[in-house]
């Protein structure tokens, strides 16, 4: 881990002390203020640092930001939030519905559906016009999907009728997602081939580490990183087959991957499929990001016949256009041991009170065994337990870097977390300039007064 950027609180002006009551902010003298703009961004620049902390999974990303004020981090976060733009299904054209579901509810579900598409390669919808001057729908700002599925009598008609629909839909020129699932039930064979193989002795590389082989967490979660990923992987390779209970009608799972993805002008070329059947996202087709999201279910004779327009737009709109499961920041915590802490004390205090934030190192001061020692502030959480124990309230100080804060972003999977800062400062960029560019418009304030 690299090394923590000691604190200094006259950049910020003070300090947040943590105390059993809570946090009581405590004031610095710090620096004049700047006297004009070229020396404000020159102290944002010299002090401004991004580094990134860890990547415990492809959608999760951790980094650290230095040396801004509280105002530009959380305007960061919330154009990550509501303000960097992707696709999603916008209208639901609905020809025919049967199911017990309303029209209204089942588009809005569908618009939840989170799709695996770059929405940089997408223009804003109401730029091309058609002759009227209203807004047209092109290839360029807009993706078609249909659905149509209808249940059978039993499962083994309702199969029958899926694949005759499909082979239908298919020659109309749309693209199915079962080739999707049929490849992930292939791969999960494979994996279970695999691990059988490696139960009997024989010698199985599958290029990837178990549990044990993850890489430390910068936050002290590697086995709560361990237990996701296991839980993941045994999700992906449970049985496909729906549960149906005895004595009832037989229904049908109406799943993402029925939707069919239809190409519109040259987009089967700009995002094309692979070789083995449908992909997903750029350079494998246009797809929902999981194929198995439970959209409906229908019972015999139930029929569902739609057309959805997937539209680029923000997160301010609706939520369902915001890239991100969850984009927060906290505070870096400081940890200081102002007075010795030894031996049996010690290793209680990195055990229970603080795990990860504390280790013990061997010591021969004053015949003692072990010394607590700070070795990872990162996965401080704040919990004060240690203030329980009084020798250990006096002997550890906690205090909150005021202008030291850590991004957790969790995408929802379209587009990269790095990808989703890197546009959400672009557009933090595009703002800045905007409001400058209105300032140096402006009248100055003497010329109006003089112009009355």
């Amino acid at each position: 881990m690299a090394p923590v950027p000691e604190p200094d609180p006259t950049s910020a002006g003070g300090t947040y002390d943590v105390n059993e009551s809570g946090i009581q902010f405590r004031h610095v003298p710090g620096p004049a203020t700047p006297r004009n703009g070229t020396e404000f961004l020159a102290r944002l620049r010299s002090g401004l640092r991004l580094r990134v902390l860890d990547r415990p999974s492809k959608d999760e990303l951790v980094f650290e930001l230095i040396g801004v004020d509280v105002s530009f981090a959380n305007a960061l976060r919330r154009i990550m939030i509501a303000e960097v733009p992707t696709m999603a299904l916008e209208h639901v054209y609905m020809w025919n519905n049967t199911s017990l579901i309303h029209d209204e509810v089942l588009s809005h579900r569908l618009g939840l559906v989170p799709l695996n598409v770059d929405p940089r390669l997408f223009d804003e919808y109401g730029i091309d016009v058609d002759e009227d001057g209203s807004p047209a729908a092109t290839d360029r700002n807009t993706l078609v999907f249909k659905l149509e599925v209808a249940c059978g009598r039993d499962a083994v008609d309702d199969e029958r009728t899926r694949r005759r629909t499909e082979a239908k839909l298919r020659g109309e020129g749309l693209v199915s997602g079962y080739d999707v699932a049929e490849a992930q039930q292939r791969r999960g064979r494979e994996g279970k081939r695999s691990s059988a193989a490696g139960r009997d002795g024989v010698d199985v590389d599958d290029g990837e580490g178990g549990v044990e082989d993850l890489e430390p967490s910068v936050m002290n979660l590697s086995v709560a990183d361990g237990a996701a990923a296991a839980a993941v992987d045994a999700s992906n390779v449970a049985s496909a087959t729906p549960i149906d209970s005895p004595h009832r009608p037989f229904t049908r799972h109406v799943y993402a991957r029925d939707l069919l993805w239809a190409p519109q002008g040259d987009q089967l070329s700009r995002f094309p499929l692979h070789s083995l059947g449908v992909g997903s996202g750029v350079g494998g087709g246009v797809r929902p990001l999981h194929e198995d999201i439970l959209i409906a279910k229908l019972r015999p004779g139930q029929v569902i016949e739609l057309e959805a327009h997937a539209r680029k737009g923000i997160g301010k709109d609706h939520a369902k256009f915001s890239p991100v499961a969850t984009a927060s920041y906290r505070l870096m915590p400081h940890v200081e041991v102002v007075r010795p802490i030894y031996d049996d004390l010690a290793e209680e205090l990195e055990n229970w009170f603080e795990p990860g934030v504390f280790d013990c190192v061997p010591t021969d001061e004053d015949g003692h065994r072990v010394k607590a020692v700070v070795v990872n502030p990162y996965a401080c959480t704040m919990s004060r337990n240690f203030m329980r124990n009084p020798i250990l309230k006096d002997s550890i100080r906690m205090t909150r870097i005021p202008d030291h804060f850590i991004f957790s972003v969790e995408s929802v999977g379209m587009m990269e977390p790095a990808v989703i800062v890197a546009e959400a400062l672009k557009i933090l960029k595009e703002k800045c300039e905007r409001v400058s560019g209105l300032a140096d418009d402006a009248s100055p304030m003497d010329e109006y007064v003089e112009g009355r």
